[in-house]
């Protein structure tokens, strides 16, 4: 179910009352969190959930991420399984 009328500008988007963090997915850089926004009549307030994301990497950058002149200069292999590769990298 949507909310009955979700928020269409930041200055209603910033009424959220924030409840707690349902989930936390650091491989999509992203929170989904629970809260409530105003009800319609502005009376009472309504459950919600959020989700919030990063944005992407821009991908015309991807030619300064490596190479002598690129921005990533340390990487270190955190994790590694058969299908998946997982770095931290520094610059």
């Amino acid at each position: 179910m949507t909310h009955p009328a979700p928020p269409t500008s930041l200055s209603a988007l910033n009424q959220f009352a924030f409840d707690r963090v349902l989930n936390e997915d650091p491989l999509t850089h992203s929170l989904i969190i629970l809260g409530k926004l105003p009800s319609t009549d502005g009376n009472n307030l309504v459950r919600a959930i959020v989700r919030i994301e990063k944005t992407a990497l821009n991908p015309g950058d991807s030619s300064i991420f490596f190479g002598d002149n690129g921005i990533i200069k340390k990487v270190q292999l955190e994790e590694s399984t058969d299908i998946v590769r997982m770095w931290t990298v520094a610059s």
